[in-house]
């Protein structure tokens, strides 16, 4: 088009040849047509080449900014590790997921970057942890200790108000569990929480202050086990709170005097201060912190002495409140331990025969068999130390088929022989595992046995087999645990329990006593083969938590006739033990009638042992006077005759009457050894009254 135009509007030059002319314009538009399709392709590169700068910009990832590793760099290294991930490995992993997403990595981060960042994370989690309990106006602190292949840890945590959100107070590795080194290290974590929250920026925007004093007044109420060290570290620091209260106290009322008589106090404590390190040459040559350290340490107790006459005057409902409370957990747990021990103790005077089975280990069981082959006195410290009953069998059951340790016990033989797999997370739920499958359980015992070389059962194997024949502890155990500690902690730990305050517990914890005690009374209820028979039995009066285990203990009682009295002596140590658990449910305020309520309470545990003491002291009276009322029988005849109790009867009179050499009762193995031990001391009698001048 271009062409036609100049071909029309453009005269033809004169005397000049036409077709010469013609070429020339042809040329130069051509040439101008190449110029402005270069111009096009130009323009189009240049805008792919923006596109794909742009493109590039955007999927390559810079994780530094300013020569300096960003925030959310070190976040996300914080987050890989929490994971699981290796620090050795996080950068490898930032650079593979960026690849694998369409873009790069610019800079792979180090591990000593990695570890940078954990260590920035942890300051400012307690920057905000001081930050927090700043403007709280109450908090609970939790303690828990444990073990880890020889060393001890400890670990707390702080619940700000009603939140319900836990903060990681401390985790560290300690040399000693007692409560004083506990103490002392939560004072060392909150002064270095401090130290680091004053050196803060935060803190001079927030114009807050936070010393160790503002933490203890802070803490309303203290959470731990039921362990003797947990409650001590509860006393000792009730007590370091009130000192810090008084201190204060001091303080707040130092600031309300006159500003004359605040420069005369601090300079008559500045004055004592230089006297006690030996005049002012002596105070000039310390250090700035150790003359900071002296001066605080004077202030604070002046200020203690102040807050104390303060403290005096002020009303019992103004006095701050301070609440030790225990794991509901343990509660369970101490329950079903004390529960177990009433059991044994329904035992302790009834015959060896009628016992359950004894679950000595390999060295104890060689040592007693022994001695029941010599007639030694070596068995009663292993019979002494050595368990019997449901605890000891369940145990012994879980470390065979669920040993911590992968290379030992039966892991992958018991979950395929039976399938589906159950969790077995207590003592309760193994009991209720064996007795549902107890047939089974004994099948798949002689299944282990015959599957090896030698068709032997080791010693643990042993001991199960006995135990899983003798099942009577182990029922009345699990009816309890059935009828008590699953609805108890249900109701502590079940759904819906998310936001439970441990101070609202205290209507629970009464009314399992209550239902303790009626399973004292009337412990067959929970044998009652009534369909609603968990309206009575239960805790909370709701059906039971599994029907096949209660089905499978009600079919089994009947062939147990001590599982009555069983659950009856279980539940009085039971409800011995709640009374020692469930004490922190009475709140140890200043108010004068909650104080009355603890002594009471007190008193009322000081009774019972009391009574429990003469109970004990009034039936071994009567054991020991039974057989004097019996007397020695002469009567060969008559003696052949007695039965294996009276034979024992027998054999106890002849000991008390100076008889050295008759044997004690449990070296004897049957009636047949202690009927000729009889006949042999009457004989020695009759030859000692013979040779007595008449």
């Amino acid at each position: 088009m271009y062409y036609e135009t100049i071909r029309c509007h453009k005269a033809r030059p004169e005397g000049e040849n036409y077709c010469a002319a013609e070429e020339r314009a042809q040329q130069k538009t051509r040439s101008l047509m190449m110029k402005t399709l270069r111009s096009q392709r130009s323009r189009e590169r240049d805008r792919l080449h923006v596109k794909a700068l742009q493109s590039s910009k955007l999927m390559r990832w810079d994780l530094k900014k300013g020569g300096a590793y960003t925030a959310d760099a070190r976040a996300m290294a914080r987050e890989l590790v929490n994971a699981g991930c290796s620090q050795e490995k996080v950068g490898s992993i930032i650079q593979y997921v960026g690849q694998k997403a369409g873009g790069s990595v610019k800079k792979k981060m180090s591990r000593r970057t990695v570890q940078r960042a954990l260590m920035e994370g942890g300051i400012a989690a307690r920057i905000q942890l001081a930050h927090e309990m700043v403007d709280a106006n109450g908090i609970v602190l939790s303690t828990d200790a444990t073990t880890v292949r020889g060393k001890n840890y400890e670990s707390a945590h702080v619940n700000k108000g009603t939140t319900h959100k836990m903060r990681i107070f401390s985790m560290t590795s300690t040399t000693s569990y007692s409560s004083e080194a506990q103490l002392a290290n939560i004072k060392f974590q909150i002064n270095t929480i401090s130290t680091l929250y004053k050196q803060s920026p935060l803190d001079r925007r927030s114009k807050f202050n936070f010393e160790i004093h503002d933490f203890v007044r802070t803490v309303k109420t203290m959470h731990g086990d039921h362990a003797a060290d947990a409650k001590k570290l509860g006393r000792l620091f009730e007590e370091w709170k009130n000192e810090s209260a008084r201190i204060l106290l001091g303080y707040e009322e130092i600031q309300q005097m006159d500003p004359s008589k605040i420069v005369e106090i601090v300079r008559d404590t500045a004055a004592k201060n230089m006297q006690e390190v030996g005049g002012a040459e002596a105070w000039s040559k310390l250090s700035d912190d150790e003359k900071d350290t002296l001066s605080k340490s004077s202030m604070d107790s002046l200020a203690h002495r102040i807050g104390e006459e303060v403290f005096s005057k002020l009303s019992p409902e103004v006095n701050e409140l301070f609440f030790w409370v225990g794991c509901s957990m343990h509660k369970e747990l101490n329950c079903c331990v004390a529960f177990e021990k009433g059991m044994q103790g329904y035992y302790g005077g009834l015959p060896e025969s009628e016992h359950p089975v004894l679950l000595a280990n390999r060295d104890s069981d060689a040592t007693i068999q022994l001695a029941e082959e010599g007639g030694e006195s070596t068995a009663a410290v292993p019979l002494k130390v050595s368990e019997r009953g449901a605890i000891k069998l369940i145990s012994l059951f879980g470390a065979l088929v669920n040993h911590k340790d992968d290379k030992k016990g039966l892991h992958d033989v018991y979950e395929n022989y039976y399938r589906p797999t159950t969790r077995r997370t207590s003592h309760g739920c193994g009991g209720a595992r064996l007795l549902t499958y107890l047939e089974e359980h004994r099948v798949f015992m002689d299944v282990v046995k015959d599957n090896k070389t030698k068709r032997t059962l080791n010693h643990m194997e042993q001991n199960i087999m006995k135990g899983i024949h003798c099942p009577k502890t182990m029922i009345a155990f699990v009816l309890f645990c059935l009828g008590v500690m699953h609805p108890y902690a249900l109701q502590v730990r079940g759904p819906g329990t998310e936001k439970l305050n441990m101070l609202d517990l205290g209507p629970l914890h009464a009314s399992v006593k209550v239902h303790i005690r009626k399973l004292i009374e009337n412990p067959n209820i929970l044998l009652s083969t009534s369909l609603d028979a968990y309206k009575l039995a239960t805790l909370d009066g709701k059906p039971w938590s599994d029907q096949k285990v209660w089905a499978a203990c009600v079919r089994l009682a009947p062939t147990y006739p001590d599982v009555a009295p069983l659950i009856s002596a279980g539940s009085k140590e039971a409800l011995d033990g709640s009374r020692r658990s469930l004490r922190s449910s009475v709140p140890p305020t200043g108010s004068t009638s909650h104080r009355r309520e603890w002594c009471q309470t007190r008193q009322q545990v000081v009774d019972d042992k009391q009574e429990k003491d003469e109970e004990k002291a009034e039936k071994l009276r009567k054991e020991t006077q039974r057989p004097v009322n019996i007397g020695v029988q002469p009567d060969r005849t008559e003696i052949r005759r007695m039965t294996d109790p009276m034979l024992k009867d027998q054999l106890e009179l002849h000991r008390r009457g100076g008889g050295k050499e008759v044997p004690k009762k449990s070296y004897m193995k049957n009636k047949a050894e202690r009927l000729a031990a009889v006949l042999e001391a009457l004989d020695r009698l009759e030859g000692i009254v013979a040779v007595i001048p008449t």
